[in-house]
């Protein structure tokens, strides 16, 4: 049966999502060009009208599937509208609808009209090849109009991709997609003390992070400097640490951006003198004046007595940059202000005696009435007068801290290695992840 005995067949087309669906009668078929005419054509359900003749030539590359309707003769009437569905639920919903040709059989072309079209997946068997039986096709008369070859569907049955998506049950989202471990489940307990602890705390994944007492903490310290990592080095590496998270909670690269100039950040840094605090707020206020960040240094008055070398040190560094050193509280901005970072209650410093000096009353008045977010550097375990929302701790978190005195609690990373911890028989391993400092719960 050549291309010819096709002719006035009722047709559906698929060209793709692109091109869309056409339904007609075949008026042509030229094999030469690959091309093939209908006529009474629809595109989409749509009448095309063309001169008054209906008619629209496709050329066989643009063809994905093929589908014969009804033959010639037949009352099968062409749906005028589609239905926007998925292709399967379109041609079957359309070969239920239509009286389906030779008596319950039915033919499908899904590859265009090439005379070999050996480059596709089925032959012009399709076309030529007729059922010897019109009132059933068996599945051997079926692989014989496609041309396909026993042994070539077998292979393709048995192949390993068919066989892979077939065991596929379940769908995943992105973050289900997590190959097993193998070494097992993940310990949750990766930092272990040599003595229980009274206090846990839990980070965003779920790590145990003990807390500790200022004892194992100054212990922890001394290690520290033993191996090398000096007073100087920590300041540094917590003034880096409280500055990353300045930068986070300021919206980071949005409000520095150069286009932004007019809006940059304001950052208040209260730092006493005679505690390690005041160092670290100092050392923090140095970086962030060094991203173009206006930073108002409060130094309590008469710092003349400075003694300690370390606070000494980090203002000499500090007075390299563009900040605004004062002992006056009246020379503190009034607004905006965006942050209040707060070295000046340290540990050793009880309220009572700084409530005994006027300009301590006068900051605490200060920024009660600013209303700024407040970020306690290494506060004390009461979070001191000045009521914080954020507070920064080195190392481990103290057992007696609360998230209801020092807000919420944040733990920055000193860099410091594991042999530091064993010496004082500690297993270690960084909760940080690829950030500086990690945010802890109350367990």
């Amino acid at each position: 049966m050549s291309f010819e005995n096709f002719v006035n067949w009722t047709v559906s087309i698929d060209c793709g999502a692109t091109i869309g669906n056409y339904q007609g009668q075949i008026k042509s078929v030229d094999a030469i060009n690959q091309t093939l005419t209908l006529k009474h054509a629809f595109h989409n359900g749509i009448l095309i009208d063309q001169d008054g003749l209906n008619n629209v030539t496709i050329n066989a590359k643009d063809i994905i599937d093929l589908n014969l309707l009804s033959q010639p003769g037949s009352s099968f009437q062409i749906p005028k509208t589609i239905n926007k569905k998925s292709n399967n639920e379109q041609s079957q919903q359309q070969l239920k609808a239509a009286p389906i040709a030779n008596n319950g059989s039915k033919s499908s072309i899904s590859s265009g009209i090439n005379a070999s079209l050996s480059s596709r997946s089925r032959s012009s068997k399709s076309w030529s090849d007729e059922a010897t039986n019109e009132n059933e096709i068996n599945e051997e008369t079926t692989t014989n109009r496609f041309n396909f070859d026993s042994s070539n569907l077998s292979s393709i049955k048995n192949s390993s991709i068919v066989q892979s998506y077939s065991q596929i049950q379940d769908k995943y989202r992105c973050d289900q997609m997590i190959l097993e471990h193998n070494n097992g489940p993940i310990d949750y307990e990766q930092i272990q003390l040599p003595v229980p602890t009274a206090k846990k705390f839990l980070t965003d994944e779920g790590l145990v992070v003990p807390g500790i007492n200022i004892e194992l903490r100054n212990r922890l310290f001394a290690s520290a400097e033993y191996h090398g990592y000096s007073l100087e080095r920590r300041i540094e590496s917590m003034g880096r640490c409280t500055s990353d998270m300045c930068l986070h909670l300021l919206g980071g690269t949005q409000r520095l951006l150069v286009k932004n100039r007019h809006q940059h950040p304001t950052i208040v840094v209260l730092a006493c003198f005679t505690e390690v605090q005041g160092a670290y707020a100092i050392s923090a206020g140095r970086i962030l004046a060094s991203r173009n960040i206006r930073i108002y240094l409060y130094l309590p008055p008469n710092t003349n007595s400075i003694q300690n070398s370390f606070i000494e040190n980090e203002l000499k560094l500090f007075r390299t940059t563009q900040g605004i050193i004062t002992n006056d509280v009246t020379d503190l901005p009034r607004s905006p202000v965006d942050l209040i970072l707060n070295g000046l209650d340290a540990a050793n410093n009880s309220d009572s005696v700084l409530f005994a000096k006027p300009w301590y009353r006068d900051i605490v008045q200060y920024c009660s009435r600013l209303q700024a977010s407040v970020i306690g550097v290494d506060p004390p375990l009461d979070g001191g007068a000045i009521e914080c929302k954020y507070s920064l701790v080195p190392l481990l978190p103290l057992v007696s801290m609360s998230s209801k005195n020092v807000g919420r609690l944040y733990l920055c990373d000193l860099g410091l290695g594991q042999k530091v911890f064993q010496h004082l028989q500690i297993r270690y391993a960084s909760p940080f992840g690829a950030k500086s400092f990690v945010a802890l719960h109350d367990s």
